[in-house]
This record gives structure tokens, sequence and C-alpha cells, in this order.
């Protein structure tokens, strides 16, 4: 049955929830369905913004009696498959409360929180969450799917930071879970993004003790970038743990929303944050990129001792929406070959590229420790490759897959022995890295999981869970 002929249905969710109950005719729906990333449409047959968690349970129930699929969108950063008329979509951005408890160093948040509220209350007490490049982006989806920010090296990936979940599964039941109750819940959402498996509302991280860090990016010319990626390499191998740096090669588009010093321009890119102990302070990640600016003066130097509340300095990712795509894969080495992929990803061809960056990041450290409560696998990588591109025509987005894919052609002997990260990719292509994220004897208890939760694939807007195996 339709929504559009069970009326009556949608009047009693109404009545039951809190948050608002959209249909397409309505007029909020399609700015409620929005995502950040305007390159994907949501057009759900129903959505839910839930207020409460309640409206979620009751969501759940009513996706299931009408035979609808359930999907979640907080930011809409990371879509996998875009809901239709078919689905419910619960929109989460309004479960946003955030609570510091300052004496164990951990933060709960509610399931539709962005990282910047957490970053600004953490902050006041000399803390941290592990956060990535962009604090606007959910703090859900980001640290289920793994979640490698600025702190990397030194704390681990925001996966390792859960303590604890509470998650509306299929039959719109609450469960509270941790690696000490219902653990293979908490193990299966920890690695999967979670969407696969039912609703994150709340969720407690540990916190870090980070306060004044030494970050910021050298800009060099494009000319010198095979010789800046050389050095790269060499210099970071060296480094400790405490810094977790990038190479990067840009060229930042020609649009109002860029600073006028780098506007339409390209540039290579030497990024990273080095958060130190207390009794080195800032000092030592000084000497570090010191060695870069007797090496050779940078056309701009933006490193900086700084509060790591401002961490989105580092990378200045666009917090307006844009049609963007991204993708990503863990490498095991870097070397000549990476590096003439990326640069001609970013500027090779005759026409402009739509790929806006490529970036390299150094992993290894904390990154690499297993932690056997998640079902995040791969670790064994020592680098990761991201490219973004922005999507401005029918035309750029073929020409953008065309680039992606000729770049992982290229790096294929690279590779990690697990590549798949399903943070840096999107709609059918997350679908088919999540195959290169897990390996067979995590897969099948992926699949035991999602048997026992989600029998009836409710929540099969996620990842691949059931089914043929994913490795």
């Amino acid at each position: 049955m339709s929504i559009q002929t069970s009326l009556p249905g949608v009047d009693a969710l109404r009545t039951a929830c809190t948050g608002a109950v959209l249909l397409p005719h309505d007029p909020p729906y399609s700015g409620a369905c929005a995502g950040w990333n305007l390159a994907w449409t949501q057009r759900p047959g129903i959505a839910v913004a839930a207020s409460t968690v309640d409206d979620v349970v009751h969501a759940v129930r009513f996706a299931e009696t009408h035979g609808l699929a359930v999907s979640v969108q907080n930011t809409g950063h990371g879509v996998t498959i875009p809901a239709d008329d078919e689905t419910l979509l619960i929109l989460t951005r309004g479960l946003d409360g955030v609570a510091i408890d300052v004496e164990s160093q951990q933060a709960t948040l509610g399931g539709g929180t962005t990282w910047t509220p957490v970053l600004e209350a953490a902050q006041r007490y000399g803390l941290a969450p592990l956060l990535g490049s962009a604090p606007h982006v959910g703090t859900v989806g980001f640290s289920l799917g793994g979640g490698f920010g600025w702190l990397a090296r030194k704390y681990g990936l925001a996966v390792d930071a859960v303590r604890s979940l509470t998650v509306v599964v299929a039959g719109g039941r609450l469960v509270t879970t941790s690696p000490s109750a219902e653990p293979d819940l908490f193990w299966a959402l920890c690695g999967t993004a979670g969407s696969g498996l039912g609703v994150v509302v709340e969720m407690t991280v540990d916190l870090v003790p980070v306060d004044m860090v030494y970050a910021g990016n050298l800009f060099y010319p494009v000319e010198d970038a095979e010789q800046v990626f050389d050095r790269y390499v060499d210099w970071s191998e060296g480094c400790p743990e405490e810094l977790t740096s990038a190479f990067n090669i840009t060229a930042f588009p020609p649009l109002e929303i860029v600073p006028e010093p780098l506007r339409g321009k390209t540039f290579v890119l030497v990024r990273g944050c080095f958060a130190g102990t207390e009794e080195a302070g800032p000092s030592e990640g000084r000497r570090l990129v010191d060695r870069w600016r007797a090496w050779r003066r940078p056309l701009m130097d933006t490193w900086a001792s700084i509060p790591f509340s401002r961490a989105a300095e580092i990378s200045m990712d666009p917090v307006d929406p844009l049609p963007a795509a991204s993708s990503g894969r863990w490498l095991d080495r870097l070397d000549r070959g990476v590096f003439e992929a990326m640069r001609d990803a970013v500027v090779a061809g005759g026409a402009a590229s739509p790929v806006l960056f490529a970036e390299t990041r150094h992993a290894g450290g904390a990154i690499s420790r297993r932690r056997p409560e998640v079902s995040f696998a791969a670790r064994e990588g020592g680098r990761m490759l991201e490219l973004v591109g922005l999507i401005t025509s029918p035309e750029s987005d073929t020409e953008l897959a065309r680039r992606f894919s000729e770049t992982w052609r290229r790096v294929d002997s690279r590779l990690a022995a697990l590549p798949g990260y399903l943070n840096f990719v999107e709609g059918h292509e997350k679908i088919q890295i999540a195959r290169q994220a897990f390996d067979a004897g995590t897969a099948k208890r992926l699949r035991a999981v999602k048997d026992r939760y989600d029998p009836q694939d409710v929540f099969r807007r996620g990842i691949p869970l059931g089914g043929p195996p994913l490795a």
C-alpha cells in the first residue's frame, strides 16, 4: 500500500510524533530532506524529522507496518542509497544534545549532533573529541564509519573512542549497547557506519586531553610538487605519532567562497596537526615544521600554535552545501607512482579538472592498533589517499568518475590488503568498497548480526550486511 493511499496511518504517526512528519506535497518537505551534498536528492515516500527518541521508535514501527525501508540522514554528507518513494527517511538533526562529563572525560551526544557543539563544549575543559577535518559533519556516521581526524596517529580513529550506543533497531526496540551490553551489536555498528542495523539516537565517546596544538599549512608552487612530495615522504616517515600530517594538491576553484589569495590557483600543501605532551607543548611541532622552512620558503605559511577549537582551519573544508563527490582508499606505501596519479587527477588534461584536490594522509600509530570490540578492520594501510571533486554539470560528473577510476587503476599495486574506507565514498561506490573493507571472518560475523537484529532487512539503505558475502 502506497503512502499516498494510507493517510489514516500517516495521521496517526503525526499525532504520535513530536517532530514533523512530512509527505512530498508538504511545503517543508524538500528543505527538510536536502542534505549538505547537493549531488544527491532524497525523495522519500515519507520523512520524519525526529525531535525525540520516541519519534524514531514510532517511525521505525510505521515503516515496518507499511513495508517501507528505513533510511537515516543527519547532515547528508555521505549518502549510500538515496531514499525513494518506498523509503521512510528519519532526519536525526533534532536529536542534538551534548553533555560533557569532565571527570570521566567523556561526551554523551544526541544521534543528530555535529562535531561543532561537541568541540566547543569539550574545549572549555581542555578536552577534545576525535573529530575529522570538518566540524559540521555528523558525529555518528563519521565515528561508526571509522573517523580519520587530525589527532588520529596519537589517539586513534573516532570509532576507537566510542563507548556506548543507544539504538532503535527493527521492531522499534530501543537498545543500549556497549562492549559489555549486547556486544555483538556494538561491534557490528562500530565499523559499518551504523545505518544498516538501526538508528543511533545517542552515543557516548571518550574525549582526549588536547587544548593547544601546532597546526596549519605550508603552500608551495605546484611546479615544485614532485620535490615537495619526495621530501614529504621522507619527513613524515620520521615524524612521531603526535603529528598527523598530509600531502595535498589543491586546485582552488574561482568561487567567492574561496579567499582571494587562493581563488583560482593551484598549490601543493603540507598540512597537519601536532598534539604533543603537556611538557613539550607545541614547540616540538614547530621544530618539525621548521625543517621545511629551512629547506624552502613557502609561498604561504599558516602553521602556528592554536587552540584545537580552530581545527577546521587545517583542512579549510567548505561549510556551505555543494554538489560534490569523493573517493578514498588505504594504501600500504607512497611512491612516485602515487604522486603522479594524484597530480594527474587534479591538473592533467586540456580542460580544467573537476577534481578539487588529492590528499594523502599519514596513518599508522594509534590507527593501526586493533580494537577487538569494533568491526572496523582496515588498519594495515600506512597511508590514506582521498580525491574530492565538484559536480557542476553531467559532464563534470562523468569526468570525475573517470578520473577517480583511473587513479585507482594506477595505484592498484599500492593498495593495502583491506583498502576500503566507507567515510570517503558514497552511493554505489560505497556499496562496492564495503566488500574491500572487511576480511572474510568479519564479513561472516556481520551477516550473523544483521540476521539477528534486522532479519527483514528494514535498514536496507545502508551498506549490504546480509545476503552474499561482503568479502
